[in-house]
């Protein structure tokens, strides 16, 4: 029996919508799963995020030959049916050794999609198709994806904590099968050997981006900041519910378990993300010199307070919202970085030093991020919280210094 395909632009929204229901269904209640269910300790709980980090490294190149070389849709079903059956697993069992090889079926799941559904519907819409309106409504069923995701998590967590996350992979899983019957691809053709994705050409692209950045000691001082940021960001990430968990007795409004309350944290996350970006794009023009570092400067103090604030504060209230500004500066502040990126470095490095900076970042979480857990199982996750801090303050001297250069050298233009 024969399906009809679909049009592509409905198809790439179900994806969206779909994807995004399932991650939330699962991302809401994932850390609480490994902290009450598994019974992870700091570190585990890092190095799950650093054998997720290792896998999407190891197989981004290898698993790119299916996208570019055979089929933009086979690679997106495979990868989809990875996600969910890495996240499924995770759900299954909670044990540490489980979990580790669950985060690398997803990472190595995420390398099949990475970048392959952008490179589909640009194919199957063609030069003249509108593809970045159709990206950003992406983006728009991709939240709205979420929010429902989020209740859907809370409701079965509210049963059993381990159904969010068995729900969640499942539903990523169903819109694997679902796309191998409505799922066209007519636009596609075969990338030439010489234009892959290889170990060389990554060699290359790295050697280049290295002499952009060499040649540039702002790009220098924005790379050794990436690198700051990932170092920081992974053991917040992984450790701040469980900072809470341990230290706060919940508030007890109308009867809302801690499920609950994870589940309005993320739910304000996202809402307030949203507006967030939105309010900074119509306050400031990034593209403006000197814009993007004074925005970025006073956001690292903030990020940097407000770790600091989560880890010595002993009030619920206060804690939940230092983790809410933690998420909304990061929200805000992405484009701000690549808009900054973008000032500086020429056509023919952008690509070179994006990924670069990428790496940076990958690379700060893979090496600092167990440290850090190292720290909070030696001491205590309070000690490694205020290690994400001092992680910070090297990125606001280097700010420091790159604002005071610029003053410098608008005087030297005015004399």
């Amino acid at each position: 029996m024969r399906f009809k395909k679909f049009d592509p632009i409905p198809v790439y929204l179900l994806m969206g919508f779909v994807e995004g229901a399932g991650f939330a269904c699962f991302a809401t209640m994932a850390a609480v799963y490994r902290i009450t269910e598994a019974g992870l300790n700091p570190l585990e709980l890092i190095l799950v995020g650093t054998a997720l980090e290792a896998a999407v490294f190891l197989f981004e190149i290898p698993t790119g030959v299916v996208a570019d070389v055979f089929s933009r849709r086979l690679s997106l079903i495979i990868g989809f049916a990875l996600i969910g059956a890495g996240i499924m697993l995770e759900g299954a069992f909670p044990l540490f050794g489980t979990i580790l090889l669950a985060q690398a079926v997803w990472g190595v799941g995420y390398t099949f999609t990475s970048g392959a559904r952008q490179a589909w519907l640009a194919d199957e819409l063609g030069d003249d198709g509108g593809v970045g309106d159709v990206f950003l409504r992406g983006s728009q069923f991709t939240r709205m994806g979420g929010l429902l995701g989020i209740g859907l998590s809370v409701a079965l967590a509210s049963a059993f904590i381990a159904l969010s996350l068995i729900v969640g992979g499942a539903i990523i899983l169903c819109l694997a099968v679902v796309l191998v019957f409505v799922m066209p691809e007519r636009g596609f053709t075969p990338t030439p050997r010489s234009e892959r994705q290889t170990w060389n050409s990554l060699k290359t692209t790295l050697s280049s981006g290295i002499t952009a950045v060499r040649m540039h000691h702002v790009l220098m001082a924005v790379i050794v900041i990436e690198l700051f940021y990932g170092a920081s960001s992974e053991p917040f990430d992984r450790l701040w519910e469980k900072h809470i968990l341990d230290s706060f007795a919940f508030p007890a409004i109308w009867n809302l378990n801690f499920v609950v309350w994870f589940g309005i944290i993320e739910v304000i996350v996202l809402v307030f993300g949203i507006g967030a970006t939105a309010l900074l794009r119509r306050a400031v023009d990034v593209d403006l010199a000197g814009v993007p570092l004074r925005i970025l400067t006073g956001a690292n103090g903030l990020t940097m307070g407000a770790a600091l604030v989560f880890a010595l504060s002993g009030n619920f209230a206060l804690s939940v919202s230092m983790v809410l500004l933690t998420a909304l500066v990061r929200s805000a502040t992405g484009p701000v970085v690549d808009a900054w990126l973008n000032q500086m470095v020429e056509s023919r490095y952008k690509a070179t030093v994006f990924s670069l900076h990428s790496q940076s970042n990958a690379f700060g979480q893979v090496v600092l991020g167990p440290v850090m857990g190292g720290i909070a199982i030696l001491t205590s996750v309070r000690a490694a919280l205020i290690g994400v801090a001092v992680l910070l303050v090297p990125p606001q001297g280097i700010y420091a210094w790159l604002g005071l250069r610029r003053s410098e050298g608008d005087s030297e233009k005015q004399k």
